[in-house]
């Protein structure tokens, strides 16, 4: 199976809310079936549990390291789509065609709002080559103009990236300079880079498979805070990349965000995507230990319950407060758990720390405390079925125009201050809110509340919680209400 397809499989058992149950075998108890039915654990890293110092790269240690890192590295004539692949993001862009002579000449993004017009992008694209014979010998140094002489969005945000790495990036290519194409390979890392922050500027940002890996051994050289800051910075870079016109524009906006990583994050990041850049999680995990300070990066993300040294393990990577990241890690037993999966038709999805866990059973998902069984599940639950029904009818309807006044302000306000992310995720509660008195109306006979879970059949005593369907968000509620039994109703 490839690599999209485990992705893809991941996904499903994250957030999957349609099935059928199997026959239990009458020698195997559920309960027992469920405790060797694990798939994930969760382990959650919060800024200030822990003293978390920034491993220190020291310029003669980074450009070692690089040297060895880059042995294993493949010049791509075409880096953003070779970055796509390992990061296994699809190409979204919106492209029009530009037609001359009766044909299609070449595929331009069509873009909202562009202030690009054609004269500031042919200054831009002059000055851009110019840079590249300045500073790294000339050419298509970054590999912005291989699609066409148009920088669009991306390439912009990449260019600012590359102002924003400043003389570590020097530094970088006067390392590779022993390699075939060492601007080919210059132009691959930024792509990189600049398309793994992309991942961040989500409503709930979740990283997955290499992406994840990468996110943490982030966490283990710079610390929950410092990940935190990139991120936050990385937003202001895209808002004043997306709205710059001229050099200038662009050469602030790297140099806002040069402010926030400083010469020594620059020089983990450059080493983390160099590792990533070798190819697949597997790789990525084996490089680690080549990247200078390995030891103490490892014994502090240790000291937080994670393995550095077994990072193949993590799934994917979510950050769903400040200051919080919450990694969902397979289990060892997956395989065993599998067949048991199959004799009691019940899979744990999360086991958190404190022991509680989700499970999807009958084609529901649940949450079920540490003291109690999925026995104590009812085996027939209409009245969640209908709540299903009804929450993804209502966030099928919901509009943007369904938001309050207070709602958009306060978007427009998290924009305004290049809090894109923010804006994302205040969307999304948005989203959520409306849902929840939608839903609530239908079903007047439910006792509901703002405390706990949102819903109590007062008839049967069932619980119910609406939540929108995403790892992240599965993950924090099952953290929030650890000691309640209750029925998932995903949207």
């Amino acid at each position: 199976m490839r690599r999209r397809e485990w992705g893809a499989l991941f996904l499903v058992w994250l957030t999957a809310c349609a099935g059928s149950r199997s026959v239990v075998a009458a020698e195997r108890d559920p309960y027992e079936a469920e405790l060797d039915a694990i798939r994930y654990e969760v382990r959650v890293l919060t800024a200030g549990t822990v003293k978390h110092e920034p491993v220190t790269v020291s310029a003669e240690a980074f450009q070692k390291a690089l040297r060895v890192l880059a042995r294993e590295l493949q010049p791509s004539e075409l880096p953003r789509e070779t970055a796509r692949w390992l990061l296994e993001e699809e190409l979204q862009a919106t492209v029009l065609a530009e037609v001359e002579d009766g044909r299609v000449a070449r595929m331009v993004p069509l873009e909202e709002d562009s202030p690009l017009s054609a004269s500031s992008n042919e200054a831009l694209v002059a000055w851009y080559q110019r840079l590249c014979t300045e500073r790294y010998g000339g050419g298509d140094c970054l590999g912005l103009v291989a699609d066409g002489p148009i920088l669009d969005r991306e390439d912009r945000r990449t260019l600012a990236l590359a102002f924003a790495f400043g003389s570590v990036l020097q530094e970088t290519g006067r390392s590779l300079k022993e390699m075939v194409s060492p601007q080919a390979v210059l132009g691959l890392l930024v792509g990189m880079a600049m398309l793994y922050f992309m991942l961040w500027l989500v409503p709930e940002p979740v990283t997955k498979g290499l992406a994840a890996l990468m996110t943490l051994a982030f966490i283990g050289w710079l610390g929950v805070d410092t990940v935190w800051g990139l991120m936050k910075g990385w937003a202001q870079l895209v808002h004043d990349a997306d709205r710059a016109i001229t050099p200038e524009q662009l050469e602030e906006a790297g140099k806002k965000f040069s402010k926030v990583m400083g010469e020594n994050t620059a020089r983990v990041v450059v080493l983390v995507v160099t590792a990533a850049l070798g190819g697949g999680a597997a790789r990525f995990s084996r490089g680690l230990p080549k990247l200078p300070g390995f030891e103490r990066a490892a014994a502090q993300v240790e000291a937080q319950g994670v393995r550095l040294s077994a990072s193949a393990e993590v799934e994917a990577v979510a950050a769903p407060t400040e200051g919080t990241f919450s990694l969902m890690v397979r289990s060892p037993n997956s395989r065993v758990a599998a067949a048991s999966e199959v004799r009691a038709g019940v899979t744990t999805i999360i086991r958190h720390q404190q022991g509680n866990r989700q499970v999807f059973i009958n084609g529901q998902r649940w949450h079920v405390p540490k003291n109690k069984s999925v026995k104590d599940i009812p085996r027939q639950d209409p009245v969640g079925d209908q709540l299903q029904a009804a929450a993804k009818e209502a966030a099928r309807r919901w509009r943007s125009e369904d938001m309050s006044g207070p709602e958009i302000n306060a978007i427009k306000n998290a924009r305004a201050r290049g809090e894109h992310w923010k804006a994302n995720l205040l969307e999304s509660e948005a989203r959520g809110r409306f849902v929840h008195r939608e839903v609530a109306r239908q079903f007047e006979n439910l006792r509901w509340t703002h405390r706990g879970v949102d819903a109590v059949d007062p008839r049967t005593g069932c619980r119910y919680e609406l939540l929108t369907r995403t790892a992240s968000n599965m993950e924090r509620h099952g953290r929030r209400m650890a000691e309640e039994l209750f029925r998932m109703i995903g949207f």
